[in-house]
């Protein structure tokens, strides 16, 4: 098991856990509508089936944000 920290919550998950596996978990809705980083970097939407979160990372979610 690892422990993350994901919007500043802990979480436990099981080794090996991805990006992707951790919005599943987490059950998001839309995950087209939301922007993931891990430990202060960004993880491209197409990496997320192959990014394996390690203990201790600091995941945040978010919906990016359009300017204008």
């Amino acid at each position: 098991m690892i422990s993350i920290m994901v919007n500043d919550e802990s979480l436990s998950l099981v080794d090996g856990c991805t990006v992707d596996a951790l919005i599943k978990h987490l059950s998001v809705k839309d995950k087209n509508r939301i922007a993931v980083a891990v430990n202060d970097q960004v993880v491209v939407r197409s990496n997320w089936s192959k990014y394996k979160l390690s203990d201790k990372d600091k995941v945040m979610m978010f919906a990016p944000i359009q300017g204008g």
